[in-house]
């Protein structure tokens, strides 16, 4: 056989086995899932969670719904809120109605123990910090108020604003219903959980209290921090002091975080046993850089770094 013929011979065997390994590439690429649709398969979530509860984290919640649904891993996620109390929440979780009960104040024995008996496993998860501000008239000189002063005004034995080194007038108090953990804390910690006075005008919300100290030169009212900042030159925020020889401080981040601030709290979230999924997905979301970020634009303090490492240990 001559050398031209034996070239066309290898020339015709390599031809065809590149037309086999081009069929096998073609045949295994056509047959195998790509890897970006493997990556959005295991990565995203969807599922439905509703929260409800208290009045005083609504704003924050909403915030943390919005941009965790606008994450494209969490766009199949739907999450609903509403306020209406913190006790109305933990009873909706306890009844078995919604998956999230927001709390500004701890769960009450009575209540876990109602969980327990309708086979609800109540899981508390802190999500940041509250200050609980006095706020009055900016036409009322008075600038500061101990911790007994409040008492005595919320209780009813002093009634003129004379009586705690303000100018001649009834004090027209400004609270929340007996629904809601601000209303609760505030009796526990402020009151020494004795009565409120009888006159006392209980509003809905945050934003009604403000509104109404905003209009009444004689009102004082109690509100998240985040909504006394957002009423600011309608209403002034009042220094608090332990006592009478303590300084008068005012809330802010700093002084919530090293608890010089004397009507401090945390804020919570209520789960019916440890969550998987999208509630799992969703509450790391809340104790994120962004999500810690959001809570301290609305107005609320984030947890420290132990805080919540001690949450997300909770959730592994």
């Amino acid at each position: 056989m001559s050398s031209k013929q034996n070239t066309k011979m290898l020339g015709a065997a390599v031809l065809v086995i590149v037309v086999v390994i081009a069929a096998i590439g073609a045949y295994y690429y056509t047959q195998k899932p790509s890897q970006t649709t493997t990556t959005e398969q295991t990565t995203k979530i969807a599922g439905k969670i509703n929260q409800k509860g208290s009045d005083t984290l609504l704003l924050l919640a909403q915030r943390w719904a919005e941009d965790f649904m606008e994450k494209p891993e969490y766009s199949e996620v739907q999450i609903s809120v509403s306020g209406g109390g913190s006790g109305t929440g933990i009873a909706a979780l306890i009844n078995g109605e919604i998956d999230m009960a927001d709390s500004s104040r701890e769960i009450k024995q009575s209540e876990i123990d109602q969980a327990k008996a309708n086979g609800v496993d109540p899981v508390e998860w802190k999500v940041a910090m509250d200050g609980i501000t006095i706020i009055v008239n900016p036409e009322n000189p008075i600038s500061e108020l101990t911790i007994e002063q409040l008492a005595v005004i919320y209780q009813g034995n002093v009634t003129n604003w004379k009586e705690v080194g303000g100018a001649d007038g009834k004090i027209i108090t400004y609270g929340r219903q007996s629904n809601s953990g601000t209303y609760v804390y505030f009796k526990e910690h402020v009151l020494q959980n004795k009565d409120y006075r009888n006159d006392m005008q209980a509003m809905n919300g945050n934003a009604d209290i403000a509104e109404a100290v905003a209009r009444d030169k004689n009102g004082i009212g109690y509100v998240g921090l985040g909504y006394a900042e957002q009423s600011a030159g309608t209403v002034e925020i009042v220094k608090v002091k332990k006592d009478a020889g303590s300084p008068a401080v005012t809330p802010s981040i700093q002084s919530i975080t090293d608890g010089s601030y004397p009507i401090a709290r945390f804020l919570y979230i209520y789960t019916n046993g440890v969550p998987e999924g999208a509630g799992a997905a969703y509450l790391k979301f809340m104790l994120s850089e962004q999500g810690q970020n959001i809570a301290e634009e609305v107005g609320f303090i984030p947890l420290t770094s132990q805080q919540i490492q001690e949450q997300l240990g909770m959730l592994s």
